[in-house]
């Protein structure tokens, strides 16, 4: 390796290691001797030694510099006391109100003359006609009321059983969904009609048409669907943990993409009591007033539900580092000492902050930005070790004990090639 390489790795490796040369443990740790001290690094000698604090096993308070911290990036948050407040958001997609809808079926046989309602997403309000249909059996159910009428009346004396067969002509004729006022004609006219009107029993929009002129339609067959669109279902997934913080009339804020800058305010109408096995979701059902016709079937939205807690101690979800075995935050106690905490929190995420159970007080700083640096310092200090006494740290001059251990291993100073003598410049 020539000698040019070998400074410009020596030079890349210090400038690497500089940047913690600031940070020291202040529990007393030995870094060997005292020339072995780094320049404008304080060791804390027993006697003037600060309160000592409680650390977890395996960690140790540490001192960072100032101008290190702005170095490395270091930046502080509160621990607060807030109203806790559990947060759930999905995305769901409009569907009509399934108890606003009407499937609408003839109640016999025949074939369609005229369509009245004759495209999907027209509007209809009840008892407007939908369609007119020849049906044999309605014209001869009309003839059969016809004859049992004029039989009581002719009768003298009427009896029990002409009453029964008029009234049961009757029934008949209002099963088959007949309205009155064309049951009173056809008993006042004497004539029976040729078709049969088919009309809506709801207001609201036709979502699907099924019927065409000239059809022969069966009793089974299904020939509109219409949907009272002034209330709509939102029909979203939430997870299975958050299912405690969701409960039937809990009030939901509905956003969509296509009308921005508003909210709609519904609520839960019911929650699937089945878990699906694959997703680990829940069906949540959130009922919307829809007056306008704004909101439409098929639109997707976001839905925004809260549960709240009441309040408690938050720190920010970065100022903690989860290791599996213990969660550690590091606390402030001055303007560059930082002591490591065990924090206790607890098992939801309230936003951006996590709620504090043990470990932590209101008012504490703690460091929420470049703790994994910090968290390696002060793991490196406990283990007797730190990467500010690490050999080639020093920005001052060398120490005699470096300089020693250099001169009787060989080892060359930074920027110098360790098979280069120091005087003379030439190479063995």
């Amino acid at each position: 390796m020539s000698t040019k390489r070998y400074r410009s790795l020596i030079g890349v490796a210090s400038a690497a290691l500089l940047a913690f040369s600031g940070m020291n443990c202040v529990h007393g740790q030995e870094s060997g001797t005292a020339e072995m001290t780094m320049p404008g690094m304080k060791m804390t000698k027993p006697d003037d030694a600060p309160r000592a604090e409680s650390t977890p096993p395996g960690y140790a308070e540490v001192s960072v510099a100032q101008e290190v911290q702005q170095r490395i990036g270091v930046t502080l948050g509160s621990v607060e006391e807030i109203p806790l407040t559990m947060t759930i958001r999905t995305v769901g997609i409009v569907r009509p109100n399934e108890t606003k809808i009407a499937h609408i079926h003839l109640k016999t046989d025949g074939w369609v003359e005229k369509l009245f309602v004759s495209f999907t997403g027209q509007k209809v309000k009840a008892g407007d006609p939908m369609l007119s249909i020849y049906s044999p059996a309605f014209y001869a159910a009309q003839r059969e009321f016809l004859a049992a009428l004029r039989a009581a009346k002719s009768t003298l004396q009427r009896t029990a059983d002409q009453q029964t067969v008029a009234e049961t002509a009757r029934q008949r004729l209002e099963l088959w969904d007949v309205p009155k006022d064309t049951i009173e004609a056809l008993e006042k006219t004497g004539k029976p009609s040729k078709s049969l009107i088919l009309r809506s029993p709801i207001s609201g929009t036709v979502l699907e048409k099924k019927a065409f002129e000239g059809q022969y339609v069966m009793a089974q067959g299904e020939l509109y669907v219409v949907a009272d669109l002034s209330t709509v279902w939102m029909q979203a997934k939430i997870y299975a943990y958050e299912l405690p913080h969701s409960e039937v009339g809990m009030p939901a804020m509905v956003s969509f993409p296509s009308l921005p800058m508003r909210q709609f305010k519904g609520k839960i109408v019911f929650i699937d009591p089945v878990v699906d096995e694959m997703s680990r979701t829940v069906q949540v059902r959130v009922e919307l007033p829809n007056p306008d016709g704004e909101l439409r079937p098929g639109m997707f939205g976001d839905i925004l539900i809260t549960h709240a807690m009441g309040s408690g101690l938050t720190v920010p979800t970065s100022a903690v580092i989860r290791t599996g075995e213990r969660d550690i935050a590091f606390r402030a106690v001055s303007a560059d000492r930082f002591v490591p905490v065990q924090v206790m929190i607890g098992p939801l995420q309230f936003e951006d902050r996590f709620q504090i159970l043990d470990g932590l007080k209101a008012g504490d700083r703690v460091v929420t930005s470049a703790n994994f640096l910090i968290d390696s310092e002060s793991r490196l200090l406990a283990s007797g070790g730190s990467m500010a006494n690490m050999p080639g740290m020093s920005t001052g001059e060398t120490a005699p004990a470096m300089k020693k251990q250099r001169d009787t291993k060989g080892i060359a100073p930074p920027g110098r090639p360790a098979n280069e003598t120091e005087h003379s410049g030439m190479r063995h």
